[in-house]
């Protein structure tokens, strides 16, 4: 009795193992006719026939542990031929007194077949769908992988070009120019920043789809933003003859904490689209600041006397590609994007946007993110003005795209900063190891070049590769690659700071007169 409880559990284990199907069941058949064979031969020596019982819980146990319909009959037949063969041979009267207590076990061992039959269908079934979603996710993972590397590529493919066309346009227009050539270097400048916004709102729309886009979280002046923001779409707005006029609610939190990049984004997309669409009349901003527990929420709403939207298109107003009409695209242009995007925008920032409008009567739209109250209560000092001049500033421009390095020098030289040229990480590598005495002060790293990348050669640079003396060097990233895990790569890297291409000025400026300070120090 030992032996077959041991096999049928043996049995049971078996049925619920990690083992292929087939193989499963031939082991347990054969476990189970051991178990019969065991159960015959205690009946053949013992001759009680109260020893039949074995039998009917081997034949139940068929039922339970095979799934197997040739297999789960070939146990039922050996049970039933060894039951009856050792009947008719010991003369003992199992047929007589045991044949219905059989019948019945068989049943049993049918009823449990099935219900294991179907068990094991169904969980046949639920592998399949399983893997299948594993499937489909790492594929979803690749596609999605695939998708942001590609994005990357067109980021730094289509962005390192706008950085030498922009650059340049600065640099030109900072030279001796008559009236027309400023007029016509304007209209340049003004078509390069709608290009950079198209691609922007592109890859904006692509980082969000591939979850890569997130929001920061920075202390600045609410008021100061506001009127910076309005102050810069005046011209748009008196260029077409309208008025655009801002206003605030009663609120006492000057200083907040959020992403005033991603909310300028929202502003001038609903800006741009209030000045585009109207005609007449004007433009009115309204903002509010209210206070939600321990945040605090942004209310903004944009009313225009513009030419509205129907109700129809209403609806499908914040849909990615949607514009009201082909008529409004083929007047007015865009990509169809930039309310996809701002509702996006609300949505990642803990808010939301709505819009009320009727054809002909102008539109409004509101929207709300969330804020944060700053942790110091007292008022921010003020930015002290960046320098004209680093003269005595030494710079490794480390760059493999010949307009960029002519962009970034005549930048640099007209900051009258000394530069050095690197055409890669191993250029960079061998300047360094090269100029022991000649103390850089920053390195500006290009992150996509041949032969050695700004990735790896930062790393090196780190490990002391190129002297142990710049081996702490401040680095500051040069990617056209926007990206929000290109940061994360960079710094992971080793670098320091970090500059998207096109190059702003300004941004060039503040890392600049960061490091700046610090050359003293380092000679």
């Amino acid at each position: 009795m030992t032996l077959l409880t041991a096999l049928l559990n043996g049995a049971v284990a078996l049925s619920t193992a990690k083992i292929p199907a087939k193989r499963q069941s031939l082991i347990i058949l054969i476990l189970l006719i051991i178990a019969s064979a065991n159960s015959f031969l205690h009946l053949w020596f013992s001759e009680a026939s109260e020893h039949s019982t074995n039998i009917f819980v081997t034949i139940i146990a068929s039922g339970i542990v095979l799934s197997n319909r040739a297999h789960w009959t070939a146990s039922i037949l050996f049970n039933w031929v060894g039951w009856i063969t050792i009947s008719v041979w010991l003369e003992l009267a199992l047929i007589q007194h045991f044949f219905f207590a059989m019948a019945m076990s068989t049943l049993l061992s049918w009823f449990a077949h099935l219900a294991r039959k179907k068990l094991v269908t169904k969980q046949i079934e639920l592998e399949i769908e399983r893997d299948l979603a594993i499937q489909h996710e790492l594929e979803a993972k690749a596609a999605t992988e695939t998708k942001s590397a590609f994005l990357a590529n067109m980021s730094h493919e289509i962005r390192t070009p706008m950085n030498g066309v922009i650059g340049m346009i600065e640099l030109v227009s900072q030279t001796e120019l008559n009236t027309d050539q400023k007029n016509y270097l304007a209209t340049a400048k003004r078509s390069a920043d709608s290009l950079l916004i198209i691609i922007n709102d592109i890859l904006d729309f692509s980082k969000i789809e591939v979850g890569e886009l997130t929001i920061e979280f920075v202390e600045f002046d609410l008021e100061q933003f506001f009127e910076e923001l309005i102050h810069d779409q005046h011209f748009h707005a008196r260029k077409k003859g309208l008025t655009l006029a801002l206003s605030k609610g009663d609120f006492h939190h000057r200083h907040v904490v959020g992403d005033p990049y991603r909310i300028t984004q929202i502003m001038n997309n609903l800006l741009s689209n209030a000045i585009k669409f109207t005609e007449s009349g004007g433009i009115t901003v309204h903002y509010d600041l209210v206070t939600l527990g321990d945040n605090l929420q942004l209310k903004v709403e944009i009313k225009d006397t513009g030419i509205g939207v129907s109700e129809t298109a209403l609806p499908f107003l914040f849909d990615s590609f949607s514009q009201a009409d082909t008529s409004t695209t083929r007047k007015f242009g865009g990509t169809g994007l930039g309310l996809s995007i701002t509702k996006q925008l609300c949505e990642l920032m803990n808010g939301d946007i709505s819009v009320k409008s009727q054809l002909n009567q102008g539109s409004t739209f509101s929207f709300s993110v969330r804020l944060k109250p700053p942790r110091q209560t007292h008022k921010m000092a003020s930015k002290p003005p960046v320098p004209v001049s680093f003269e005595g500033l030494q710079v490794l421009l480390v760059e493999d795209n010949e307009i960029n390095q002519e962009v970034m020098l005549a930048i640099l030289k007209g900051l009258d900063v000394n530069v050095f040229i690197a055409n890669d990480g191993l250029e960079a590598l061998a300047t360094l190891s090269h100029s022991q005495r000649l103390k850089f002060d920053l390195i500006l790293m290009d992150c996509q070049m041949p032969n050695l990348d700004g990735y790896e050669a930062t790393r090196r640079i780190r490990a002391g590769e190129a002297g142990e003396i710049f081996s702490h060097i401040p680095i500051a990233a040069l990617t056209a690659n926007v990206m929000d895990s290109e940061r994360v790569k960079c710094i992971e890297a080793g670098m320091n700071e970090y500059l998207t291409k096109p190059v702003k000025i300004e941004a060039l400026k503040s890392v600049l007169v960061k490091y700046h300070k610090q050359a003293p120090a380092q000679h």
